[in-house]
């Protein structure tokens, strides 16, 4: 029984950690700001999303009670090479990051923030209004979606091995800074002959002019219809 105490004790222990504990030191963003350049303890920082810099960068501020923090990179540990669209964080969502203190420029930041926890804003996915919109062969809003519709049915080739099927595949896919379409994806398919000849023609689109906002380019995300009839 004396050799098992130490053993159980240590069980005891290990199960009174919170997951607090494990992602770092609970910290206030006024604490966060106040701590000792030499500090390198790993702090979690909770607050809410006040303003976004950059989406491709991941560079965005959050604020709570006591202050506002700079945020310059985020990453997703439970998916390795999420960019800051892909974890689908807007103005508002209250996030809980894990982290340490840096300063560049007289800047103090959290630098490559760890996400632990994010819970969406009451306007969590409301349109952004873009300084302009992205333009497919010199047309915009509708009628570039209508002009690329056209396009991508003009390419289609139906599949020797789709057994017959038709039906509408719903492709996404991402107009980038330089225009060019990426991570396109079947977010509904019909059958993977039909999924896989959508994903080709919608990837194989020329470039669009990328969308603006606050002077600068932007990563847009879109969907697409795509018919199949046999």
């Amino acid at each position: 029984m004396k050799k098992a105490f130490p053993v159980l004790a240590l069980v005891l222990l290990t199960s009174s950690m919170s997951a607090q504990d494990f992602h770092g030191v609970p910290t206030t963003v006024r604490d966060f700001l106040k701590m000792s350049a030499a500090d390198t303890t790993t702090c979690l920082v909770k607050g809410v999303v006040s303003s976004v810099r950059s989406t491709s960068g991941g560079n965005f501020y959050i604020k709570d009670d006591t202050g506002e923090l700079f945020i310059y990179g985020i990453i997703d540990p439970a998916h390795p090479g999420w960019g800051f669209n892909q974890m689908d964080i807007s103005v508002g969502d209250t996030l809980s990051l894990s982290g340490r203190r840096q300063v560049y420029k007289s800047t103090v930041e959290m630098t490559s923030a760890r996400l632990v926890s994010k819970a969406d804003g009451p306007d969590h996915g409301a349109p952004v209004k873009l300084d302009r919109e992205p333009s497919f062969k010199g047309k915009k809003g509708d009628e570039a979606r209508e002009a690329f519709s056209k396009w991508v049915a003009s390419r289609l080739r139906y599949p020797k091995d789709a057994q017959g099927a038709g039906g509408t595949v719903y492709v996404k896919y991402v107009i980038g800074r330089n225009g060019g379409v990426q991570e396109v994806q079947v977010t509904k398919g019909v059958n993977q002959a039909l999924n896989d000849e959508a994903v080709r023609v919608v990837r194989s689109s020329p470039k669009w002019k990328p969308a603006i906002l606050n002077g600068q380019p932007v990563r847009t995300t879109h969907t697409i219809p795509v018919t199949f009839r046999p």
